[in-house]
């Protein structure tokens, strides 16, 4: 026994290494873990514990290894030659490691990643968060790849010269694809519409229900599903009805030619004192106004506009204004119009006449 102790002596430190760091891991899963959750929680840290979470496992994973470069490291062993070896091994471990985090916190499913998008003015829609989720992974990985391919002294010159060219040849093959990328970027940051926006584009009109990297979902009002190309909507006229901030009521009415001037200028008076009142209405562009002789009417124009640009509430001031004109109507004497014909005869039908014109319409 005292020959065995003998004999690993020398090996001491390495077990010494080794023991600290798996201590360390240990330490670090099952305490350090804990306190970090329960600070974030004392001192409401925003975006905490996905920060924690994201840098959980790559932490773990490189404490593990640290363990054995540590113990191989002082190991009894002629190390001389394959000590830069170990240090490409342990700051290529580094690198990926913090990638990794950097990775995990890219995710959508991140508030820190969703916060980022909200601070640059992008809203955090999955099918937008999605795209710049997306793009900043590819990001991360080609900047960890060029970075451990450096700590072993790989020139990546001559792969990033193919990787040009490649990328030259997919831009030929797949330049439908890239047109729609760039047309959704366009439409992230040009912010035209959102998810839930009532739109007409491309000839087509209903609902936003998705944005993807490739496509438009909208649900037009017949209920069909349509999906308009990003590289058609990036170059098309795009009306936004759910941005309008007030909306026009123009209508017409029609009067007999029963009405005297008295009434109608009567019912134009009572009619800009409603719409005047009227606190759902805009009040610095009312217009009410006798504009036409019509075959069968005398048209009074109204013009007017709405506190509103939800349909609903559109629809309900437009009929409690309707049923005020009614009222109006009926208050001042005078009825709307219908369209009619009067013939009249240059000379007077004879009783025969007449009597075989009645008994050809009995």
């Amino acid at each position: 026994m005292q020959d065995i102790l003998t004999q690993l002596q020398p090996w001491y430190p390495s077990i010494g290494a080794f023991c600290f760091f798996t201590l360390l891991r240990y330490v670090y899963k099952h305490f350090l873990l804990n306190l970090l959750h329960r600070l974030t929680n004392v001192i409401s840290f925003k975006n905490g514990e996905e920060l924690i979470d994201a840098f959980e496992h790559p932490i773990n994973v490189f404490l593990y290894i640290s363990a054995f470069y540590a113990a191989i490291n002082v190991a009894p062993l002629n190390t001389n030659y394959w000590l830069t070896f170990l240090d490409r091994i342990i700051r290529s471990t580094i690198v990926l490691c913090f990638f990794w985090g950097c990775y995990n916190v890219s995710d959508t499913t991140h508030g820190i990643m969703l916060d980022i998008l909200e601070k640059a003015g992008i809203r955090s829609e999955d099918s937008l968060s999605n795209i710049f989720s997306t793009i900043l992974r590819l990001i991360i990985v080609v900047l960890c790849f060029v970075t451990v391919a450096r700590e072993w002294n790989y020139d990546i010159s001559g792969f990033i010269a193919s990787l040009s060219i490649g990328s030259v040849a997919v831009a030929f093959a797949a330049k439908d694809a890239l047109a729609n990328v760039f047309g959704s970027l366009i439409i992230v940051l040009d912010k035209p519409f959102k998810v839930g926006d009532w739109i007409l584009a491309n000839g087509v009109e209903g609902v936003v229900e998705k944005i993807s990297f490739r496509s438009t979902c909208v649900r037009t009002f017949p209920q069909e599903l349509v999906y308009i190309p990003n590289s058609l909507l990036s170059n098309t006229p795009i009306t936004n009805f759910t941005l309008r901030e007030k909306r026009r009521i123009d209508f017409t009415i029609g009067l007999t030619y029963s009405s005297t001037a008295a009434q109608i200028q009567e019912l134009i008076a009572k009619l800009k004192d409603y719409l005047g009142s009227n606190e759902r209405l805009h009040h610095d562009d009312i217009r009410v106004h006798f504009v036409n002789y019509n075959d069968s009417s005398l048209d009074v124009r109204v013009v007017c506009y709405a506190r509103t640009g939800d349909t609903r509430a559109y629809l309900d001031i437009l009929q409690e204004i309707n049923l005020r004109v009614m009222g109006l109507l009926e208050e001042v004497g005078v009825s709307c119009a219908f369209p009619s014909r009067s013939i009249y005869f240059e000379n007077a039908l004879s009783t025969d006449t007449h009597a075989k014109t009645k008994a050809a319409a009995d």
